[in-house]
Parts: structure tokens; sequence; C-alpha cells
């Protein structure tokens, strides 16, 4: 197997399951509702949502670097995002989350091996670099949302029993 395809099946596997961490973004976002994914914490400012979406972002961006565009990333680096009103619209965010990974494991694939160790783009380090980081930035941002989800809970639950 070629180490395109290693690194854009680590991409999936994040993704959807069967990763050395044995936890997904699939899984745990698939029963956050749109109130848990909206809400912080003393944790973080961030949200599941945004985290998702930030994720999304960067996914894109990553494609077109591959593609030689030289993205210009604000200052808000995907965080941007308003809170999400609807089931409907969590549901959309998910779906496009998971369309972005599986565009950023489609163009890793595509890459030429040979391209890896050079520079992704003029003045950036290595394709490897980026797209291997890519793998760690999903999985660093996973590790975030399933300690808020527990924590977003957990505030949940005391606020209905402040006794439990």
């Amino acid at each position: 197997m070629k180490i395109t395809e290693l690194i854009a099946q680590n991409i999936i596997d994040v993704q959807e399951g069967d990763n050395w961490t044995e936890v997904n973004i699939k899984t745990t976002v698939q029963d956050i509702s749109v109130e848990e994914a909206n809400s912080t914490t003393a944790a973080s400012t961030n949200t599941i949502a945004t985290l998702l979406h930030h994720l999304t972002y960067w996914n894109r961006v990553m494609v077109q670097r591959m593609n030689g565009i030289d993205v210009v990333v604000p200052d808000t680096n995907g965080f941007d995002m308003s809170a999400i009103q609807t089931e409907k619209e969590w549901d959309l965010l998910k779906e496009d989350n998971v369309h972005s990974a599986h565009e950023l494991a489609t163009a890793i694939i595509g890459l030429d091996e040979t391209l890896l160790t050079s520079p992704i783009l003029p003045g950036y380090s290595s394709a490897y670099k980026h797209l291997q980081g890519s793998c760690e930035h999903i999985h660093y941002h996973l590790g975030q949302m399933v300690i808020l989800k527990q924590l977003v809970r957990a505030t949940m639950r005391s606020r209905l029993d402040p006794f439990a």
C-alpha cells in the first residue's frame, strides 16, 4: 500500500471508525443534539459544532493547498460560525464534515508520492507533514469533542437535577 493511501485511510478511519484510538467523529457526534452541539463549557469557548466546522474548513484548505492554491487563512481560522438553530442544520454540518473528509482523502490518494517530501506550496513544509499533520489535527479536535460532550452532558444533568 502506498503512503498516500495509508494517510487517506487514516483520515477516513478517524472520521468513520476503525482507527487506533477506537473513537471517531461519526460515532461521537451522532447522538449529540443541536442544543448540546451549541453549548459552551467552562473548559472551552469552542462548541462541538464550531470544532466540527473548523475541521471541515481545514479539510478543504488542505485540498486547496494540494491543488496549488495558497489559501489565506483568516484569524478566525475556521471557527467563525454562527450557532446552528435546528437539528436539520446540525445534520447538514455533520454531513458536510464527512463529505470534506472524503474530499481530502480522495485528493491525498491522487497525489504523486514523489511530491510528499517537497513543500506542499513554496515556503511551506513538506506535503507529507501537512497531510500527516491533518490526521493529527483531526484526532486532536476529536479528543476535544469527546471531552466537551461529556462536560456538556454533565452540566445539563446538573441543571436538571442539582443533587444528581
